[in-house]
């Protein structure tokens, strides 16, 4: 007996701790009398509360809106840094190292497809014979090429310097990409369906109807050498290295040739059918298919090692155990090699890009997650709503490379179920006049939890200070939250929106209300309020910037000359270099709490960001002080040394992104839009660094309700350009904002959405065409869309 009471009395805090993890109320240590009948009870208890959680989880379905119908062709670059997927509206690129969409090519009608992995070369196509070649990211066509006949398959060389076609009339066709001219190649010999450059360009291997590969010297046009299928058609060539070729055959067979010898060191059977998609990697590791088929992998010996999903076509990413696939569902995924698991898959949409993996989380940019959602019964959850647990910034590049290098490691697999979140209701007035108005929210425990309830006002989100009451109460079994806040309604439609977060930090489905409000008559116009900040000097020289000053400058130039128009005032609140501390910052923004709510707050941030102690930073021009940067180049210890001391300063004297939050919802104003043109500091700039700014951003415009463009991604430094006299992301915002985003509609108004709409598209083309460089903006956009600006139609002009 009292073995058995000990053992009841060990169990007891166990169960303790699983009723607090369900919100079941425990029970305190009994006396042994009444132990064993105690631990029933809370046993009892306990598997209740399981029951009826399980019982109302919620398994959200993956929903794809705006869809482009299925992939039509797919090529990924010999270096399987680029992957190229054709619809019928256009080509998708990807860059499959920095994990996202670069560019779309407006290329239709197309016979086939390649693209090159060291350049942004796409060469496509047409029906007319016509051989395209255009810059994968701009969609730029830049040299047309005629005379191919009817092309039936495509190739580039790998560094892009080269490009081949060639069809049923057997001649194979081959260019220089610099000038367009045309290179000698052999007599036609019989219907050729597949082409293919070896990795360094010298050979190019053609193959058809007749069973031979030719195997062509791209220096001369001489045939080199001749490989045998014994009398089957050849439908796909693939290189590992220069001296191994795989083919694809009519006959569902996949040959693999080794060392110029004229006969294959082994055959596999890909297919029922005629294989339609083949790759080759480096290591000999093969994938082939027929269409519409599970696709096969076989390791460098033969020896099977996994079947993926069916697809018309396969590729394989530069780095990692991965294949990518396509097919008629519209979609790229990605499967592990070696077992063929699947692992996550890639989404385009006529509104943008977007990736999700098998525990749901999500990538993609602002369109592109706008075209995906989560069903469960019927409730429609958008995406953003599963934001805090389920964004990963940088998720297919993570899939491919560094799964382990998740910040949202512990995330439970969506579909499998989630506990649902809370309900909300919003009982607001039904019109009003300018001024103070109350609205109350009711959240509703539906088992999952309650912890935060936010009500946004005209997208902005409406801070603790207008909370005049709040009290917790039992209704119907269920815990209740009720909410009153004081809000400062305005002239027009006033829009407002509450949700909820339960203990898995999921958003509830919003609650909505309009509020109309006449304008009282003689109302003055809304106030610009403009704050700028740009810091070339820290106090660390190591620090220093070029631009930053100047693209601030740059930004207040607009505010003085251009602004005003559509404002009753433009205010202006300016820190350059060593006036920007910490201080000065924190006191600027004070400032901005007595803004009036129709008023409109700009602020434009040009200087260093950092992530520390997982936060982002904004920082000051005390930032750096006594960091020892003459260590980051030295051995493992004084690396680690002088990385601590980084991270110090960060935490010490940079602005973290909660506080920045905390200051954003004090300010008067409900239309409010930052810029920020951070550089990281590069010593701290570790791989996939930068995706952690890009959580944090998300998660300060999710909690503040405010539009946020952001400079950088990734590892990527702002791009600083001489020629233009400022930043890619500055110049293309200042284009932007004296006309050239004025496009939807085209009303003389450039409005928040806009301007971010436009520089999205715009910084990468600047930093490529000025410094040769690849730069993403982010966008982060919550808030409710507003007039920022007139179009004046006076663009920034390059210095020559």
């Amino acid at each position: 007996m009292t073995t058995h009471r000990r053992r009841t009395a060990a169990l007891l805090p166990a169960i303790g701790m699983l009723a607090a993890l369900l919100g079941v109320a425990a029970v305190s240590a009994p006396e042994p009398a009444s132990a064993q009948a105690m631990l029933r009870n809370q046993t009892r208890i306990t598997n209740d509360a399981i029951r009826r959680q399980v019982q109302n989880a919620l398994r959200p379905l993956l929903v794809v809106r705006n869809t482009i119908g299925p992939v039509l062709a797919m090529e990924t670059s010999a270096d399987g840094r680029r992957a190229a997927f054709a619809f019928a509206d256009g080509v998708r690129v990807w860059d499959l190292e920095n994990g996202l969409q670069i560019g779309v090519v407006p290329a239709t009608g197309l016979r086939a497809l390649a693209i090159a992995g060291g350049t942004r070369t796409l060469a496509t196509a047409d029906a007319t014979g016509t051989v395209t070649l255009w810059d994968a990211g701009t969609g730029t066509a830049l040299r047309r090429l005629t005379g191919a006949g009817a092309v039936d398959t495509l190739t580039l060389s790998a560094d892009g310097s080269l490009v081949a076609a060639a069809g049923a009339d057997g001649r194979v066709r081959l260019w220089n990409t610099a000038d367009g001219r045309s290179l000698p190649t052999p007599a036609g010999a019989g219907a050729v369906a597949a082409l293919a450059f070896s990795p360094s360009g010298a050979r190019l291997a053609a193959g058809g109807a007749d069973g031979t590969v030719r195997l062509i010297d791209t220096a001369n046009g001489a045939v080199a050498g001749t490989l045998s299928t014994d009398g089957a058609a050849l439908t796909r060539l693939a290189f590992a290295d220069e001296a191994t070729l795989a083919g694809g055959g009519a006959d569902g067979r996949v040959r693999v040739w080794r060392g110029g010898r004229a006969s294959p060191e082994r055959t596999m059977r890909a297919g029922d059918g005629p294989v339609r998609t083949l790759a080759v990697r480096p290591d000999g590791t093969v994938a082939a298919g027929s269409a519409g088929q599970p696709v096969t992998v076989w390791d460098a010996r033969g020896a099977r090692l996994s079947s993926a999903g069916a697809a018309d076509f396969a590729g394989f990413p530069a780095v990692g155990e991965r294949l990518l696939t396509a097919g008629a569902d519209g979609r790229g995924r990605l499967w592990d090699a070696r077992s063929g698991a699947a692992v996550g898959q890639m989404i385009m949409t006529r509104g943008g890009w977007s990736v999700v993996d098998g525990a749901g989380r999500y990538d993609g940019s602002d369109g592109g997650v706008a075209d995906i959602a989560r069903q469960a019964d019927q409730e429609l959850y958008e995406m953003p709503s599963f934001a805090e647990p389920y964004y990963e910034p940088g998720l297919l590049a993570k899939l491919l490379r560094a799964p382990n290098q998740m910040l949202t490691a512990n995330a439970p697999p969506v579909e499998a179920g989630i506990a649902p979140p809370p309900v909300v209701e919003l009982a607001a007035p039904s019109g009003g006049a300018v001024g103070p108005a109350q609205v109350t929210v009711t959240a509703t425990d539906r088992g999952g939890g309650l912890e935060t309830v936010i009500l946004y006002l005209n997208g902005k989100a409406v801070g603790p200070a207008r909370l005049t009451a709040s009290r917790d109460e039992t209704r119907g079994g269920q815990p209740v939250r009720v909410l009153t806040y004081t809000v400062d309604l305005v002239a027009g439609t006033n829009r407002l929106r509450a949700m909820a977060l339960g203990g898995n930090r999921i958003e509830s489905l919003p609650a909505e209300a309009t509020v109309p409000v006449s304008a009282p008559p003689g109302a003055p116009p809304p106030t610009l309020h403009l704050v700028v900040v740009g810091i070339n000097q820290y106090a660390n020289p190591a620090l220093a910037l070029n631009y930053a000053v100047a693209d601030a400058r740059g930004l207040t130039g607009w505010g003085k000359a251009g602004a005003k128009p559509i404002f009753g005032a433009v205010k202006l609140y300016e820190l350059y270099d060593r006036q920007a501390t910490r201080p000065n910052i924190q006191r600027l923004f004070a400032q901005l709490e007595s803004t009036r709510p129709e008023d409109v707050v700009m602020v434009y941030y040009a200087g260093h960001g950092e992530t520390a102690n997982d936060t982002w930073h904004m920082l000051p021009t005390e930032f750096g002080r006594g960091v020892p940067f003459e260590l980051a180049a030295s051995d493992g210890r004084s690396v680690t040394a002088f990385r601590d001391a980084l991270v110090k300063s960060v935490t010490a004297d940079g602005i973290p992104a909660s506080e920045l939050r905390d200051q954003i919802l004090r300010i008067g104003a409900q239309r409010v839009l930052v810029l920020i043109d951070a550089c990281k500091s590069g010593a701290l700039n570790r791989a996939f660094d930068g995706f952690a700014d890009r959580k944090h951003l998300q998660t300060l415009s999710q909690q503040s309700g405010i539009h946020i463009l952001a400079a950088t991604a990734k590892e990527q430094l702002a791009v600083e350009i001489e020629q233009l006299g400022h930043g890619a992301f500055t110049y293309a915002v200042l284009q932007a904002l004296q006309g050239a985003a004025d496009r939807s509609p085209a009303d003389g108004v450039v409005t928040a959405r806009e301007l971010l709409d436009n520089a999205v598209a715009q910084v990468p083309i600047f930093a490529f065409r000025y410094a040769n460089s690849e730069q993403f903006p982010t966008v982060f956009s919550r808030g409710a869309d507003f007039a920022v600006g007139p179009a004046t139609k006076k663009p920034v002009k390059a210095k020559k």
